[in-house]
């Protein structure tokens, strides 16, 4: 092989390693920018849901057959659910602890505090100030919420209520 050919080779070769360096799959760009979008929804509810109220969030962020834990409950039995909170606990404040994700699942750790000042789960308003916390998984197809699986401290939250627990 002559000395420009050989030149040209080593050129062209030096040329593509530079060029692939950076370069990543699609699917792996398309997978963390996924991932990432998923928790953005799920920091979305939390945000706007809870801590701004504003429920027309489910509408958006979440499928119409959602799931809390294997039973479909739809958005209105969410927006039930979270109304339940709010009316108990009007001040009600949600930290996101910890989140974890990939794919398609979103996982937070959160606490929650607030003022019993309305009724919850049947226990007339104490005024007590509650803290408690969870764990949240929720799974995300075709860019809204379908599936959650909810962990949560109630038998702390309901003994900061004054309620026996037997």
């Amino acid at each position: 092989m002559n000395k420009a050919r050989r030149w040209a080779t080593v050129g062209f070769c030096a040329a593509a390693l530079i060029l692939s360096a950076g370069c990543q799959s699609p699917s792996a760009e398309s997978s963390a920018a996924q991932t990432e979008r998923n928790r953005a929804y799920v920091g979305r509810w939390i945000d706007e849901g809870f801590n701004k109220r504003d429920l027309a969030v489910i509408d958006e962020l979440f499928a119409e057959r959602f799931a809390v834990n294997g039973q479909v409950v739809g958005r209105d039995g969410l927006r039930a659910s979270m109304s339940q909170y709010l009316i108990g606990f009007p001040d009600l404040y949600v930290t996101v602890n910890d989140t974890i994700a990939e794919g398609n699942k979103v996982g937070i750790w959160y606490t929650a505090e607030g003022t019993h000042e309305g009724e919850f789960e049947g226990v007339p308003a104490t005024g007590n100030r509650v803290k408690w916390s969870g764990f949240d998984l929720l799974s995300i197809e075709d860019e809204k919420i379908s599936e959650a699986r909810f962990l949560s401290d109630q038998f702390g939250l309901l003994a900061q209520l004054g309620q026996r627990l037997q």
